[in-house]
């Protein structure tokens, strides 16, 4: 008897283990999240066709954003966790909180979070009515 019952505890213990790995497997990866807190034009008094975006972007863990540009000037605010800010041609920016980064106007660039992700404030002087990004998959578009 006691063989019996090792037996259908090993059996439900490996039905068990394949039904959680299935679930794992199946679990979509954490996604990034951008969230706009300010978009506001600047008088044209003082700088004609800008505009002004300040938003929380939020890097899920041991993930990146795709490698893209921007039809502005960015500047970040680490807020927590840890990211490496790639540019082409030029040194990376290691972000960290309470630290500080700047990536210049329409330089291709993409962030590399840690392992506990990253949250960054991004405030950007933005040319008015461009997309707030564009990638590679724009990259018919004329810079």
């Amino acid at each position: 008897m006691p063989t019996k019952k090792s037996f259908a505890v090993v059996v439900a213990l490996a039905a068990g283990l394949a039904v959680g790995t299935a679930l794992f497997a199946s679990t979509p990866p954490a996604k990034s999240k951008v969230t706009t807190l300010l978009q506001m034009p600047l008088a044209d008094a003082f700088t004609p066709g800008r505009e002004v975006l300040m938003d929380v972007v939020q890097i899920a863990p041991d993930s990146s954003l795709e490698r893209h540009w921007h039809p502005g000037e960015e500047f970040h605010y680490y807020m927590e966790g840890s990211v490496e800010i790639q540019l082409d041609g030029e040194p990376s920016i290691q972000g960290r909180p309470g630290g500080v980064g700047h990536v210049p106007f329409k330089h291709w660039h993409r962030a590399v979070a840690g392992k506990h992700g990253a949250k960054i404030l991004v405030f950007r002087v933005h040319t008015k009515g461009e997309p707030w990004r564009y990638t590679e998959k724009d990259s018919t578009r004329n810079r």
